[in-house]
């Protein structure tokens, strides 16, 4: 080989090595989703903000305190709203906390009750693992919720007014990122709100009830990370 091809080999072979130096050490270089040297570099710590939609089915079940019917319902219907949260990553491994908002129209009624809840509110720790632009999942904490209970047994109409329901939820789901930013995800939550200070106000009077109120909820979101 001649000192003049050395020469150019070796001048290629030097300028091929500061590229990829100079394009790995980017800022942000690993922590930036598509990227060609760093194909698995999620990062998913932050804050982020996003909505949901998707629908729920549940079962209700209480005895009227008047006539002591026992009640059994599945009350079912759409849910959308809105959730933000935080993450931190280490590795693969994800923790989070994450608080959410939904609107409701679960409803069910039979002849002698009726039984309604109009909103929905998760606040829930999260644990995780990462790989490629993939999310996988778990969840669980605190659960809230509205429950409105009407039962009557052809005499007297009792009503409860509405009610805010506390109980606790678990579940999991994926999430996609499609970009830097911006995510989807599939969830699956179960609610469970028993509940034993709900007062049933008719004309003889007012008498407490139990109520045992379980959510099962399936939601598509989207989140918007910063």
């Amino acid at each position: 080989m001649s000192l003049r091809a050395g020469l150019v080999l070796g001048l290629l072979g030097v300028a091929i090595i500061s590229a990829q130096a100079a394009d790995q050490a980017a800022p942000g270089g690993p922590r930036y989703y598509p990227n060609t040297y760093y194909p698995s570099s999620v990062n998913w710590t932050g804050w982020y903000v996003g909505g949901q939609f998707g629908g729920g089915f549940g079962h209700t079940s209480f005895t009227d305190p008047f006539s002591q019917v026992s009640n059994s319902l599945k009350p079912a219907g759409v849910l959308g709203g809105g959730q933000f949260g935080v993450n931190w990553m280490r590795d693969s491994l994800l923790l989070g906390a994450e608080a959410d908002f939904t609107w409701t129209n679960l409803d069910s009624s039979s002849s002698t009750a009726s039984f309604s809840s109009r909103w929905l509110s998760l606040v829930t720790g999260r644990v995780g693992y990462g790989f490629n632009q993939f999310l996988v999942y778990a969840k669980g904490g605190a659960a809230f919720a509205s429950a409105r209970a009407t039962v009557t047994d052809g005499v007297h109409l009792a009503d409860t007014g509405t009610a805010t329901q506390v109980g606790w939820t678990v579940g999991g789901g994926v999430e996609y990122a499609i970009n830097t930013n911006w995510s989807v995800r599939l969830e699956y939550d179960f609610v469970d709100l028993p509940t034993r200070d709900m007062i049933l106000h008719g004309s003889p009077g007012a008498l407490p009830v139990d109520i045992d109120f379980t959510i099962q909820k399936v939601v598509v979101g989207i989140n918007y990370r910063f």
